[in-house]
């Protein structure tokens, strides 16, 4: 049987191209799973920064706890005793009626209330990782990267097979 050199060059491209396109899927595909576990919205960074969110929650917990636990003897204090209630009345601003306050600026000692600290809302849902669309088109392009990678270097084996064939030394 002989076959005509067009023949074995279209057979070989074609087979060249089935081989470099499962090159170009496999690599799609392991970059889709890689990127997903590592940066993906389930991924490991996002479960750690989950984990971090988790910690800074708990914190804010118990300082919430303790301020709650103030606010709870504040309260006892003021309903138990009188004096106590007519202090903190004044030291917001309240006066008895024919009372006059006397205000001195320039005071930089003044004692001041802390502002709550900033909270952080954590939504179902929300998380750090790349979006899948992302991971997706970072797949696409290395599967493209692979299919041109393997159809140059096919190329180049197919160009190297024809000169040594061409000139058997």
């Amino acid at each position: 049987m002989s076959h005509t050199p067009g023949r074995v060059r279209r057979g070989g491209a074609l087979s060249s191209l089935a081989e470099a396109s499962s090159n170009a899927l496999c690599a799609c595909i392991i970059a889709y799973c890689v990127v997903s576990f590592v940066a993906g919205q389930a991924g490991l960074l996002a479960f750690r920064d989950l984990k971090g969110s988790i910690v800074r929650m708990e914190e804010r917990i118990a300082a919430l706890s303790a301020e709650n636990a103030r606010l709870v003897d504040l309260r006892q204090g003021l309903t138990s005793d009188p004096d106590k209630l007519v202090r903190e009345a004044r030291d917001i601003g309240y006066l008895r009626p024919g009372e006059k306050m006397v205000v001195f600026s320039g005071l930089s000692g003044a004692v001041r209330e802390s502002a709550p600290a900033e909270t952080e809302l954590l939504r179902a849902g929300m998380s750090t990782g790349l979006p899948d669309r992302l991971i997706k088109i970072l797949a696409a392009m290395t599967g493209a990267a692979v299919l041109f990678a393997s159809l140059v270097m096919g190329a180049v084996q197919r160009r190297g097979r024809s000169v040594r064939t061409a000139n058997p030394a």
